[in-house]
Order: C-alpha cells, then sequence, then structure tokens
C-alpha cells in the first residue's frame, strides 16, 4: 500500500478541494488527482464525485475515510514529535579533551550549555593521546598540533599561544635566548620528532628530556631542568610568583615570531553525518564561548 495515496484522498476530504489539499501538502494540484485515482484503483470503487464545483463522498468513500483517517491523523502526530523533539536536546555527549586544555572555558560551555539542555549529558575523557572514535566510543574529540588524519573531520576552533618558560635560575632575558639552557621538548604521539615546517611546539635538534605531556614539561621547567616551550595559559601563575621566566621562541624557515608562537586547536568529529544535533549545537557554543575567553583576556 502507498500511504501517500491515502494521504492525499483524507487531506482532499478535509479540505473539500483538490486545489487545497495540495497547497497543504505543497505538492501539484494534478499529483493530488494522480494520486486519488490509484488509491481508487487499487481499492476498485469510485471514493469522490467530482463536479467542478464540488466533491462528495461516495458511500465507499465515506466507510473508506473513516477507517483510514484516525491512522493518517496518529502518522501527522507521530510526524510532529519528532520535529518537537528534535528541538529538545536529550542524551549523552562522550569527548575527549587534552589535559593542558584550558578548563574553566570547558567547565564554561558545559555548565552554560546545560542550563539550556539539562537532559544532555556529558562524558569527559582527559587523555593526552588520539583516542579511537570507534574503540573509545566518542563523539567528539578536541586536538591540538595534528588533528587526524583523512578518516576524521576537523574544525579549527581556536589557537593557543605559546612561549618558552624556564626557571629563573638559569639566568634567563626576556629578550635574549639562553643557548646553554638544556632543552625540554614535547613530543607528540600523533606526529615525527621533526615535523617538516617549524611550528611554535617542533622539537629543538638537542634536547635533554622529550615528552607527549605539558603538564610534566612544566614540572621540570619549574625544578630547573631546562626550558620547555608551553602553552601561556598554562604557566600565567608561575610567572606572577616568579617561578618561571618566559623569553623569547627562536623562529625558522622565515616564520614570525607571531605564527611561531601559536599551535591550532581542533574540534574532530568521526562523520559529519554521524553528527547528532546535541553535539552539532555543543560545538557551537564552545566554539562561541572559547572566543568570548579569548576576546575576554585580550582586554
Amino acid at each position: 500500500m502507498d500511504l501517500n495515496t491515502t494521504l492525499a484522498f483524507v487531506t482532499v476530504v478535509e479540505c473539500e478541494s483538490f486545489s487545497a489539499a495540495a497547497r497543504t501538502l505543497e505538492i501539484p494540484r494534478s499529483t493530488v488527482s494522480a494520486r486519488v485515482a490509484a488509491l481508487e484503483a487499487h481499492l476498485g470503487t469510485v471514493l469522490l464525485r467530482r463536479t467542478t464545483r464540488r466533491i462528495a463522498l461516495t458511500d465507499d468513500g465515506r466507510d473508506y475515510f473513516e477507517r483510514v483517517a484516525p491512522a493518517i491523523a496518529a502518522l501527522r502526530e507521530a510526524a510532529h514529535f519528532g520535529a518537537a523533539r528534535a528541538t529538545v536536546l536529550t542524551g549523552s555527549i562522550r569527548m575527549s579533551v587534552p589535559f593542558d586544555f584550558p578548563f574553566d572555558a570547558l567547565s564554561e560551555a558545559i555548565t552554560t550549555f546545560r542550563a539550556s539542555h539539562p537532559q544532555v549529558r556529558f562524558d569527559v575523557v582527559v587523555d593526552d593521546s588520539v583516542s579511537d572514535f570507534v574503540d573509545d566510543n566518542l563523539d567528539m574529540a578536541i586536538r591540538g598540533g595534528h588533528p587526524g588524519g583523512d578518516h576524521v573531520i576537523a574544525r579549527r576552533i581556536a589557537s593557543f599561544r605559546f612561549a618558552k618558560f624556564a626557571s629563573p635560575a638559569f639566568g634567563v632575558s626576556r629578550k635574549h635566548a639562553t643557548p646553554d639552557v638544556p632543552q625540554l621538548a614535547f613530543k607528540s604521539r600523533a606526529a615525527p620528532v621533526a615535523p617538516a615546517r617549524s611550528t611554535a611546539l617542533s622539537p629543538p635538534a638537542h634536547y635533554a628530556v622529550a615528552t607527549n605531556s605539558f603538564a610534566l614539561l612544566k614540572q621540570l621547567a619549574l625544578r630547573g631542568a631546562g626550558a620547555a616551550v608551553l602553552p601561556e595559559h598554562t604557566c600565567e601563575a608561575e610567572l606572577t610568583r616568579g617561578e618561571l621566566v618566559r623569553y623569547p621562541l627562536d623562529t625558522t624557515n622565515g616564520k614570525s615570531s607571531a605564527d611561531a608562537s601559536q599551535a591550532g586547536l581542533y574540534l574532530v568529529y568521526p562523520s559529519r553525518r554521524e553528527l547528532s544535533p546535541r553535539v552539532k549545537a555543543f560545538s557551537d557554543h564552545l566554539v562561541v564561548t572559547l572566543e568570548n575567553a579569548a576576546h575576554a583576556s585580550a582586554s
């Protein structure tokens, strides 16, 4: 059975006109007429008497209408339920974020989002490794530097500013780097030690310690193990207390200091086709929150 033919018939009866039914269904009048004719042919009976001015139900037509009209009404109600449900976000969002992500911005984004969508639950995995969307059952991830391969969708959402930090015990200058300071390197698990292009996170040619953890690099710098390139927002308190000193990054390959001191931050998804309304809505909300936080810190 083609339910479109029954829908056309019921709408014609309710609107008392083929033309009005066509406008309601947003299809051509000829299509409505053809569907009603197809239904009559399928049932082997005449349902409607047509004149140039009006339509009238036959006895068979009235009997059929009384049987199918409640079912069509139920289908319409279900369709409206689906549309209404789409505006009420529910379910869970499982996401992965690195240890050095600014949690003040993330916590604000989650809190304000749930204030508008209290039926959405969050499951946040804090991990510096590049998680697998399938194995770890992730809806989205936040990654920096190397967001992933061709099998994922990456959306650049912000940039982190980086600087080189060391203990004041080395006597480093804010204007001149001291080559004798041991170098501490960030080594991403998602990329080779030496990227093709020089960036803020490109490890030096010779380093004392390499790790994929900014938190460990920061602790090493605080204990006087050497100088490390770190996200600026993670070292503000130590700078204020005089426990760390910041000095300019080395720039190579013709990159300006502004370019060399920034690294991209990305929202990563397994596929746009799998992006649920709640994940899309939170992604947009998180981007706005990060932008507002960036403007606030700049001012």
